[in-house]
């Protein structure tokens, strides 16, 4: 079974000192001499560097940040670019960080989040949890 839990356009965060904060959006060939900065631990770091190379296109040199505060501090010091999902309004504290619309083609780059489950492990519980799961992403 698979359920589609949201679908979330992607974006780059960058400092609103460099260049690209003039940018209305931003592709992945105009960030293959930028480092991306990633959120993950040392097990997922290859996960999510794959990610963004296959799926994303992101070409360039990959930095790696513990937490979404350090990488925002990387941020900020220019180091690179730090690609997120969603809309959410950025921390208030966060006025030097511009959010830029990641696109392919002039198009939106989304990312799809799904929950998975066997057939035969289907029912109740689990479809209920599903359904719970999928209501987190719509608050």
């Amino acid at each position: 079974m698979n359920l589609l839990l949201a679908t979330r356009e992607s974006y780059v965060e960058v400092s609103a000192r460099s260049p690209l904060a003039q940018l209305p959006q931003i592709s992945p060939p105009e960030l293959k001499n930028i480092p991306c900065i990633l959120v993950a631990s040392a097990a997922q770091r290859e996960t999510e560097q794959d990610y963004y190379q296959t799926v994303v296109g992101l070409r360039g040199e990959f930095l790696y940040a513990e937490t979404m505060e350090e990488a925002r501090l990387m941020v900020l010091s220019r180091k690179g670019v730090l690609p997120i999902e969603g809309a959410s309004p950025l921390p208030a504290a966060e006025s030097s960080i511009v959010r830029l619309p990641l696109v392919r083609s002039g198009e939106p780059i989304l990312r799809s989040y799904c929950a998975f489950w066997k057939k035969d492990n289907s029912g109740y519980y689990v479809e209920d949890f599903a359904e719970l799961l999928k209501a987190q992403f719509t608050e």
